[in-house]
């Protein structure tokens, strides 16, 4: 297949951006052309330009774009000390309301939000005072998280006794057991788009891990203001990627420091 020339990388590039909030730096343009490049021979188109055309003309095809451009490479219990101050933070809430809602907003194939309710569980039995929202851009990786199957390493930082507890367990797959899926509600998400937002509705804690690292300044302001404004309750939790920090952007969450990870908290 022949090369992307620019003018088509930046075309392709606005067209995704303004669809899903994802922007490709010109330094990853081969990334973009690997992405796309097979679902282009499945369609027997014949270029980059091509596709672009195709997508303009058909929104049914914007699924498999996201399900292409999106990276969804994750495990359960990922930074395990962001789950023990999750636990810190749920117990804390749990002192002002019966029940909390939570929102694992990129969830990927579903090894988070699973995560999140064997944690709960671990601690307060099966019937977790919580409601759980999982979503994702991907329905491809969503179709993942409801089947629940899972390989070696997706449960590698899992012990024996939680594996036995929480899977059904054949070889070398782990499927998770029915009484922890039916504690996920999964749907299919935009985090730019308005009325995708405007649907979730409150939330007392939010994992947003991970995803801040694909928008450019424009998109993040743009969904931390949603979050901030609309969606996190007060003296609610916001949980972002181990490494990720908002701090450059103009947001009143404040940063609450724990002895295990880092967690930023709305208190107006």
């Amino acid at each position: 297949m022949p090369e992307m020339d620019s003018e088509i990388f930046e075309n392709l590039r606005n067209f995704i951006y303004e669809k899903s909030g994802i922007f490709f730096e010109v330094s990853k343009k081969y990334l973009l052309e690997n992405k796309l490049s097979k679902r282009i021979q499945e369609l027997k188109l014949r270029d980059y330009e091509d596709y672009l055309r195709f997508l303009q003309n058909r929104k049914d095809e914007l699924c498999n774009l996201f399900d292409a451009i999106t990276i969804n490479e994750t495990y359960l219990f990922r930074h395990a000390q962001q789950i023990e101050v999750f636990l810190i933070v749920a117990n804390e809430l749990l002192k002002q309301k019966p029940m909390l809602n939570i929102w694992s907003a990129a969830c990927s194939s579903g090894e988070e939000p699973y995560t999140l309710v064997i944690a709960l569980m671990e601690k307060y039995g099966q019937q977790i005072p919580a409601r759980i929202l999982a979503s994702d851009i991907s329905q491809e990786v969503l179709e993942k998280a409801k089947n629940g199957i899972y390989n070696e390493y997706a449960v590698k930082e899992l012990t024996s006794a939680i594996k036995q507890k929480y899977f059904d367990i054949e070889k070398n797959t782990y499927k998770i057991k029915d009484f922890v899926k039916s504690k996920v509600v999964l749907r299919q998400l935009n985090l730019i788009d308005n009325e995708d937002l405007s649907s979730v509705g409150k939330m007392d804690i939010i994992f947003l891990r991970n995803v801040l690292i694909y928008f450019d300044n424009k998109s993040r302001q743009k969904v931390i203001d949603k979050i901030h404004n609309d969606i996190l309750n007060k003296n609610g939790y916001l949980f972002l990627g181990a490494t990720e920090s908002i701090s450059r952007l103009n947001t009143k969450l404040k940063l609450v420091h724990f002895k295990q990870a880092l967690a930023y908290k709305k208190e107006d």
